[in-house]
């Protein structure tokens, strides 16, 4: 298992996101082939296969919830049909989470009503669902978008800058973070400073810093030595994991374990 100062898992977004629907599997199935690379292994599940897809039948949550079991952690992210405000939706991303042994489920600033840092968000309604959350062992990781240093600022300003009464973190995504342009000139270790009292969780892809490419580890230009000595200074400990796309004719797993034996290298 590869030592970097936290919990490693992966995602099995990759074994659909950009694949032919004839080539996806099972969630039980993703999730039991990340667990072969290295039973260690935590994992992100989604409730569906595409971001349009519907929720997924209760035959395939029970085996999800099986598979799920044997990993060191698991994180859920909200499903793409979601990624708007409606608190009926988020209630039933938690019960999802909670139903496959999930401790944090991700989810976009829009999930939240805030998709501009201005628009006007039910605070009392957010923190009730935060509160639904933690009766249920869940907690909510806010991932950043592009150029969203005061869109998750304002998050933190409305329901409160500390996880651990507000059961609300931050998730840095380090490629979404890559792309943007509203911090300093080191995006990535900058959106680790200034989350570090919050920061959650990782997302952890690579990328040229103009698209979002979810490249493995190693394959874009993100210095991931200073990401990792970054999360060292601040005493990391929490959860990241790989939400890689390979390239034509490399397999997932085989993409996520290059990805960690760059990360690794990159962390000895």
């Amino acid at each position: 298992m590869t030592d970097v100062g936290f919990r490693l898992g992966a995602s099995i977004w990759g074994f659909y996101g950009r694949r032919p629907p004839g080539e996806w599997p099972s969630l039980s199935e993703a999730v039991r082939a990340i667990l072969a690379i290295d039973p260690a292994l935590g994992v992100e599940v989604w409730g569906s296969k595409a971001l349009d897809a519907p929720e997924t039948d209760e035959a395939e949550i029970t085996e999800l919830a099986e598979a799920c079991r044997a990993a060191a952690f698991v994180t859920v992210h909200t499903r793409g049909i979601y990624w708007r405000w409606d608190p009926a939706s988020l209630r039933r991303e938690i019960d999802f989470a909670a139903c496959v042994g999930g401790e944090m489920l991700v989810l976009h600033p829009v999930c939240l009503g805030l998709k501009d840092p201005d628009d006007r968000i039910d605070t009392p309604e957010i923190r009730r669902i935060a509160g639904y959350a933690a009766e249920r062992g869940v907690r909510l990781a806010v991932e950043n978008v592009r150029h969203s240093i005061s869109t998750l600022d304002r998050v933190l300003e409305e329901v409160g800058d500390d996880p651990e009464t507000s059961n609300v973190g931050i998730c840095i995504d380090v490629g979404h973070a890559h792309l943007s342009r509203d911090a300093g000139r080191e995006p990535i270790v900058d959106y680790i400073e200034r989350y570090a009292g919050q920061l959650v969780h990782l997302h952890l892809h690579d990328g040229h810093g103009e698209e979002d490419e979810h490249l493995v580890p190693g394959g874009g230009t993100i210095d991931w030595q200073r990401t990792l000595d970054a999360l060292d200074r601040i005493g990391f400990a929490g959860t990241g994991v790989l939400e890689v796309h390979p390239p034509d004719g490399i397999s997932i797993p085989e993409g996520i374990w290059a990805g960690l034996e760059h990360l690794e290298r990159s962390a000895g």
